[in-house]
């Protein structure tokens, strides 16, 4: 499959999966996923509370740093697939400001699943997502 196309077939080949997406993790982007989750913890939003906790800058939120590794399967799948089930170990903050760079492969698959693996590394060369998985089973009469 060419970078940049979606998945056109059920079930997807071993060692396919969508093209690297990286993105920057702004202060904004932050915000905006603690105004949108709830979760205001400061260790998100005020730089001088992160610092005092040892921090060098404010930090994403875990599930925002899960959703941007798992938003390129989801644009992958499309219309073929929906995500059945996703599980990760966080293993790295993702600074304000840092980019993190996405990947997906297939590794497993059968007529009615196919398992990623999601890696997700920061501009640090960190890797902020461990044991990183997510499922996608096929959508009905496509």
């Amino acid at each position: 499959m060419s970078p940049g196309q979606g998945l056109d077939h059920f079930p997807p080949a071993v060692g396919e999966g969508p093209p690297e997406r990286t993105r920057e993790i702004t202060q904004g982007v932050i915000a905006a996923y603690a105004e949108a989750s709830g979760d205001h913890n400061p260790l998100h939003l005020d730089p001088e509370y992160a610092r005092r906790a040892g921090l060098p800058s404010t930090i994403a939120h875990g599930l925002l740093t899960l959703g941007a590794a798992c938003a390129s399967v989801e644009t992958w799948a499309g219309e073929r697939a929906w995500v059945s089930q996703v599980s990760c170990r966080f293993s790295a903050p993702v600074r304000s400001g840092e980019e993190l760079t996405c990947t997906a492969q297939v590794t497993a698959v059968d007529e009615v699943m196919a398992t990623l693996e999601l890696a997700a590394l920061t501009s640090a060369s960190e890797r902020a997502l461990t044991k990183a998985r997510v499922e996608l089973r096929p959508r009905g009469d496509i």
